[in-house]
C-alpha cells in the first residue's frame, strides 16, 4: 500500500519541502549548506586546539575519536534565527561533546541516592549501541531498544552491566527509571486534527527524555486526554528524542491517521537532533509491530500483516 510518497516536512496537511540539491549524508541541507555546516564544526575543534578531518557525516581528530554531524547540522537547521546563528549553535554543541568526552566517569562515584533521582529509561536506536550485549537492555519495537540512562547536566551516560550491578541491578534501575519518566513535565501537547477525517496527537519538548515516555503508553494516553485505549490498541511513533506520537485505534478514521503519523514521523526523524525511528508501529496487544519501510529514495510504504488487517476488516464490519 503506497502512502505519501516522499515527505520531509512534519506538518500534517502540507506540501513537501525540501532542499533543491540536498546533501548525501545530511539530506535535509542542501549541499552548500552542509558544506558550511562541516567547515564551522573544523573550526570549532580547531579554536580548541584540535585538528580534525572532515568526512560526509562525520570528523575525527588525531587520536581516531570520531565526532558525527548529524545533531549539529539538525540542530542547526531547526535554529529559527537562520544561517547568521549557525556558528553559535555550532561552537555551543563542540563545547559541549568534548566536555562531555572529557569528563570524570559519572558512575565512579555515583551514590545510591543520586541514582535514584537521575536514573531514566531512555530509548536508542537497536544500531546506534555498539555491543549491545554489554548493556542491560529490552527490545521495545522493532529498530528500538529500551536502555538505563544516567542524567547528566549536559548529557546522559549509559550503564553497562557492571555499573547497573553496582547500583543494585538493572530491575532496580528500571523502577526509578520508569518513575524519573512519569515526573517529567508536560510541556507542549497536542491533537492534529486532519482534512480527511484523521487523527493524532503529538507530545513534545525540550526535555531530551520527552519522546522515552512512549515507554509508559498507554497511560500517557489516558494521562493527557482522558481516553482509554480500546481493544484494537494503538498507533505509536516516535521520531526523535524529543516527541513521542500516537493515535487511539477505534475505527476507519485509523487509515489516514496512520498515512498522516507516517508522513510525520519520516519528516520528524529525518531532520531532527537524536533521531529514534522513521516508522509507525502497532501495539498488538502484546507488543509493537512495524507498519511502515521506507526505501532508498525515501518512499514511505504500508506494511500491513495479516493481525492489522483482520482489524480493519474488524473495524469496516463496524462502520
Amino acid at each position: 500500500m503506497g502512502l505519501f510518497g516522499r515527505r520531509r516536512r512534519r506538518d500534517a496537511d502540507r506540501s513537501p519541502v525540501e532542499p533543491a540539491d540536498p546533501d548525501d549524508a545530511l539530506p535535509f541541507l542542501g549541499s552548500e549548506d552542509a558544506q558550511q555546516v562541516r567547515s564551522l564544526v573544523r573550526r570549532a575543534f580547531a579554536e580548541r586546539g584540535i585538528e580534525v578531518t572532515v568526512h560526509p557525516d562525520h570528523v575525527v581528530d588525531d587520536t581516531g575519536r570520531q565526532f558525527g554531524l548529524w545533531n549539529v547540522a539538525a540542530s542547526c537547521h531547526q535554529d529559527d534565527r537562520g544561517r547568521g546563528a549557525w556558528p553559535e549553535v555550532v561552537d555551543r554543541h563542540v563545547g559541549t561533546v568534548l566536555a562531555s568526552m572529557d569528563a570524570p566517569d559519572p558512575f565512579a562515584t555515583l551514590a545510591p541516592d543520586d541514582a535514584r533521582s537521575r536514573t531514566y529509561t531512555r530509548l536508542y536506536p537497536q544500531d546506534a549501541v555498539p555491543d549491545l550485549g554489554t548493556f542491560p537492555h529490552r527490545e521495545f519495537a522493532p529498530g528500538l531498544v529500551e536502555l538505563l540512562a544516567l542524567d547528566l547536566p549536559e548529557s546522559v551516560a549509559v550503564y553497562d552491566d557492571a555499573r547497573a550491578a553496582a547500583q543494585g541491578g538493572p530491575a532496580q534501575l528500571r523502577e526509578w527509571g520508569v518513575a524519573n519518566l512519569r515526573r517529567e513535565p508536560v510541556e507542549h501537547h497536542e491533537r492534529l486534527d486532519l482534512r480527511d477525517g484523521g487523527h493524532f496527537h503529538v507530545l513534545s519538548g525540550a526535555s531530551v527524555h520527552t519522546g522515552s515516555r512512549a515507554l509508559l503508553m498507554p497511560s500517557l494516553a489516558t494521562e493527557l486526554t482522558g481516553e482509554e485505549p480500546g481493544r484494537h490498541g494503538w498507533l505509536l511513533s516516535v521520531p526523535h528524542r524529543q516527541q513521542v506520537v500516537w493515535h487511539l485505534v477505534r475505527d476507519m478514521t485509523v487509515l489516514p491517521s496512520l498515512q498522516a503519523m507516517a508522513g510525520f514521523a519520516a519528516a520528524g526523524h529525518g531532520d531532527s537532533p537524536g533521531p529514534l525511528s522513521p516508522h509507525v508501529y502497532w501495539w498488538d496487544g502484546s507488543g509493537y509491530q512495524q507498519l511502515t519501510s521506507i526505501d532508498d529514495e525515501g518512499t514511505l510504504t504500508a506494511v500491513l500483516g495479516a493481525d492489522f488487517q483482520a482489524v480493519l476488516e474488524d473495524l469496516a464490519g463496524d462502520a
